[in-house]
Formats: structure tokens, sequence, C-alpha cells
């Protein structure tokens, strides 16, 4: 019957050619040669590599496409189809279906994340692993997107990248690409302006280098914050100096006696460690005892009567290693805490934050540094000459300084990155026109828009990863991070966020904490299908615990292969394990 019907029919003789055994063979030949490169190729430069060049590459799908034909087709060899083919046609209807869903989940979902804040609005965008540009035309002032991802296909002078802008016959031309580009900002000397200080922080003990440069303009002072640590500010005149009042330190132990170290006798302020080390409690002369949880108020000055006090270290298992403290171990064996109190005239009004104040005097450059609100250093800031902060071992230096200056800023490839590093990529590129001229290449980093010109026209470009707009809003409401009894490691993520429904605006709260994700609408039949968004804890900030990064995947295929996997699975045991009886 199959040899007659392949004989008089063309529409067979196609169908069993599609489902011959040899083109099955090739196909999944030519796939798992193709998986094994893409799997060296992720491993030895980046997924994106694979995917671009494999997984969602055309020919790929083309070939994946195809050798659904074929498992189509073999099980239409078989027709009509008898109580023994059962099995096989469920197990190749299966394979087809997982490759549908992981075509549709690899092409229509994503992966992104989310960065949330409890002070801030709710978002309605993920960020998504995918590079794209933004072109602003000229002639219309559209904003046009266009997919590239310049580490995936890096430009170069013998192979550059064209981009045409929309609606002109200009375009913009990539010629060179940097995974490490830097961003230097300098001081030159103006005729008008207000001065501009330059400065150099340098940390040996934490081998950090931080550039700041300080321009002041119009303001009568700039300010930055220095890793929410300190505070560094540039301004027309120094404050008025304020010399430090006496103060003293109290090493306070768990379960021994304080020792107290102080120039004029010891203050009115008892502190006093729980056996835990977790609770600090103070109390001030006839004063009731406050009590704080000691991680709340690490380096915070606490106000106690007349007194400042700030808690500046705290070891759990204290002991002496060659003259300095440390902890044995993280198990609250022995707390410890370094307790430092100060007198205050106005203790509600004392900075929180040390300070380096800088002013221009005459010709020269003079600093004041500030603790708890009064001046424990000043002096004179020299170019090339360091002098240190009193924080930890950091120093600081006067790389420039100009009474009258201005800043530019400029942005060039830094060093190469060792193994494992992640620096900012971009491209080099300039703007061209039909018979024009050339303008002059700039760098396009990724996360910033840069400004193209051929001395004529103007053309904005933005590069980086693509924000993608989602149905519903994303509201932190909540972010805890518990810690394990006794110490600071935490135990566990909690996010509570609000989602509200675009179009509906119904809200739903959901949690989303280690191994358990939230969702998103979360209903049983999203869960089921897999048209779902789930959020996962990806990052933390552990300088502030109103902020949280949140991990987005969004796979509409998941069914698909789910029910693709069960029905290969059923197939196969029908096959082996239910098969008909013969006589």
């Amino acid at each position: 019957m199959i040899a007659d019907r392949q004989k008089n029919s063309v529409v067979w003789r196609i169908i069993h050619r599609l489902g011959s055994l040899q083109l099955a063979l090739s196909l999944m030949a030519t796939i798992a040669i193709a998986c094994a490169i893409a799997t060296v190729a992720e491993s030895e430069f980046s997924a994106k590599v694979a995917q671009t060049y494999i997984y969602k590459a055309p020919w790929f799908i083309v070939w994946l496409g195809v050798l659904c034909i074929n498992l189509l087709s073999v099980t239409l060899t078989r027709w009509p189809w008898q109580r023994k083919h059962t099995g096989f046609i469920i197990t190749h209807y299966g394979l087809i279906t997982v490759l549908i869903g992981a075509t549709i989940g690899l092409h229509a979902g994503f992966e992104g994340n989310v960065i949330l804040h409890t002070e801030k609005p709710p978002v309605r965008k993920i960020t998504v692993n995918r590079s794209i540009i933004q072109l602003e035309s000229p002639k219309d002032t559209g904003l046009y997107v266009m997919t590239y991802d310049a580490a995936v296909t890096p430009p170069s002078e013998k192979r550059p990248r064209v981009f045409p802008v929309p609606m002109t016959n200009l375009q913009i031309v990539a010629t060179g690409f940097s995974d490490n580009l830097l961003r230097t900002t300098d001081l030159v000397p103006a005729t008008s302006g207000g001065a501009g200080v330059k400065l150099r922080l340098t940390s040996a003990r934490m081998e950090q280098k931080v550039e700041l440069p300080l321009l002041l303009e119009e303001e009568e002072s700039v300010e930055e914050d220095f890793f929410e640590l300190a505070t560094i500010s540039l301004a027309k005149k120094l404050p008025a100096a304020i010399p430090t009042l006496p103060s003293e330190t109290q090493m306070i132990f768990a379960h021994y006696a304080p020792f107290v170290q102080s120039a004029q006798g010891q203050s009115a302020v008892n502190a006093t460690l729980s056996e835990d080390g977790t609770r600090l409690s103070l109390s001030a002369g006839d004063a009731t005892s406050v009590t704080y949880l000691r991680s709340e108020i690490m380096g915070q000055p606490i106000v106690a009567g007349a007194s400042i006090v700030t808690v500046e270290e705290y070891w759990p298992d204290f002991e002496m290693k060659e003259g300095r403290p440390r902890t044995k171990s993280p198990l609250p064996n022995n707390p410890a805490a370094l307790v430092r109190i100060s007198t205050a005239e106005n203790a509600t009004a004392v900075s929180s934050k040390p300070q380096l104040v800088l002013a221009v005097v005459g010709d020269t450059l003079q600093f004041q540094l500030m603790r708890d609100g009064k001046t424990y250093a000043s002096g004179v800031g020299t170019p090339g000459k360091a002098f240190a902060l009193g924080w930890a071992d950091w120093q600081a230096e006067v790389v420039q300084f100009f009474p009258q200056a201005t800043k530019v800023t400029t942005t060039a490839p830094g060093p190469a990155l060792e193994d494992g590093a992640e620096g900012i990529p971009g491209f080099r590129a300039r703007l061209e026109s039909a018979g024009g001229p050339q303008g002059k290449p700039q760098w396009v980093q990724s996360g910033d828009v840069t400004t193209l010109t051929d001395g004529v026209n103007v053309v904005r470009i933005g590069y980086g990863l693509e924000l993608r707009p989602v149905p519903f809003s994303i509201r932190l409401k909540n972010f805890e991070v518990p810690r394990y009894e006794g110490t600071e490691t935490p135990s566990n993520w909690i996010a509570t966020v609000e989602f509200q429904d675009a179009m509906t605006g119904a809200t739903k709260e959901g949690t989303a904490r280690m191994n358990h994700p939230a969702s998103f609408p979360g209903t049983l039949f999203a869960n089921f299908t897999g048209i779902n968004y789930k959020f996962s804890q990806a990052e933390w900030n552990p300088r502030d615990l109103n902020e949280t990064t949140l991990q987005v995947l969004y796979d509409p295929g998941w069914f698909l292969k789910w029910f693709g996997s069960l029905c290969v699975c059923v197939g196969i045991a029908i096959m082996f394990y239910l098969k008909p009886k013969t006589s």
C-alpha cells in the first residue's frame, strides 16, 4: 500500500521523502553540532554570542522548522494509524510541541531585572538583556530604535557597521569597539567662572583610587557624597572653625566591665551591651535607659542627654591579636563594641557624616576636616601633596586647582579587563552625509546619549539595554533582610511588592523571597499556561535597605515545553511498556 501510494501520488511521495530517516539523522546531527558549538561559544565568550550566532540565528530557526516538518511527516507515513502507532505518534508530536514552545519562549519571552525603591514611584519598564541603539532624526525629531549589540558583532575600520538615519541622507558609521570605556572629567583654566578643584582620594587598605572634580559656579558651595560615608564640598569660604569638644572612648563588653579612656574624667553616659551583642542600652545621668538594635545604629550619632554616642566598631568574638583587636569567629561568644562619646552644645544639629570642606582663600586652596560638627584638622591643599582625612586610611591629594575653571569630559577605552571583570562597553562612531563631510569620531558609551555632528547636521544617539514596558506597574512596599541570630549574616531577603494592572487598575500584593518568587497576574490559568511574570530576589544594597533588585522572567512558551515533554514521556512509556499483545 505504501509503495503504491508513493508511486501514484506526488503528495505522498513528498511526505515520505520529508519523513525519511536519512533526513532526520542529517537534521539532528547538524543541530547537535550547532548546540555543541554554542556551548563552547557561551563558555568562551558569552550567552549573547551563542544566541546571536546559533540559537536566535535565522538558519537555526529554519532548521528547527524543517525538523518539525520531518517529525510530522514521519507520523503521516504510518497512515492509516493503528493502535500500535499510539506511543510513536504521541512521542513525535510531543517533540514538535517542545520545539514550538522553545522557539516561542526564546523569541517572545525575556529575562531582565528591575530596581525598586520604597521611596520612589512605581515603575512600568523592565531592563531586558538586549542591547539597542536609539537615533533621533533631525528631520522629524522622531526616536527610532534598532537592535544592535556591539559586544557580539564588534565594528572595526575594516568591517564598519553602518546605521542609516531615518528620513535623511545621513548615516552613522561605527568603526571601533571597547568593552571598558572610561569617562574622565578634567578641569581647564578659564577666563571666567568659579574655582575648580580635582581631588584624588586613595586607600591602600581597600586598594581604591577615586578622582573627584569639583567646580564652583554660581552656588555658594557644591557638595558630593563619598560612598555615603562622608561628604566633600567646595565652598566660597570655609565655615567658622569650631574645635572638637572633649570626648572619651569606651570599650564595652557583654560579659566584662568596660574599659574607659577619657582626657577629662568619665562622662555620665553608661553604655551596656546585651549578651548576644544585638542590643545596646544607653543611659545618661538619671535619664531612663534606652535600648537600640546595635546593627541599626552602627556609625550613626545617637543623642544621650548632652552627649553624642557613636558605635564605631563591633566584634562578635573579641580577641587581641598582635596588639590589634579582631574577631575570632562570627559567633557571639565574646561580643564587644567600641563607643565614642562626645559632648555637644547642640546635640540635635550634629552631622552624622565626616566632612571635607575646601575653599579658595586668595591664591591658595585651604581645607577643613570636620566630624560631629566640630573641626579636627585644617591646612593648605598643595597640588601633588597628599594629606590624611582621618577616614580609615583614606588620603586626599589635589590634582588640579584653578581659581577660574571649566569642566571638559572625555570618553576613551580603559585598560584590558581581567577575566570575569565587567566594564562599560561602547563603540566609536562618526556622522556622515552622502557626498558631504565626515564628522569627528566619538565614543558612544552604553547607558548614555552622545551627540554626533558632521559640522552641519546634529544627531543624538543612545546605546544600552532595552527598557521593555509591561502592562502593569510595580511598587516596592517593604524590603527586609533578616539575620541569623547573633550575626550580621543575612538569612533571607524579603521584598513585598504591589502590582497594579494598567487596564483595570486592580492591585495585587506579592512577596519575593529566597527560592520563592512573586508573580503577576499569578492566577491559576497564568501559572498553568506560563503567561506569567515571575519576580525573584537578585541583588540588594547593604547601604540602603529601601532598595532591591528583582530578576524578571517571562516565558510564554513554558506550557508548550512542559506539555510536550509530558507527551514524550507518555509516548515512550506506551512504546516500551504497553505493547499490544501478539498472538
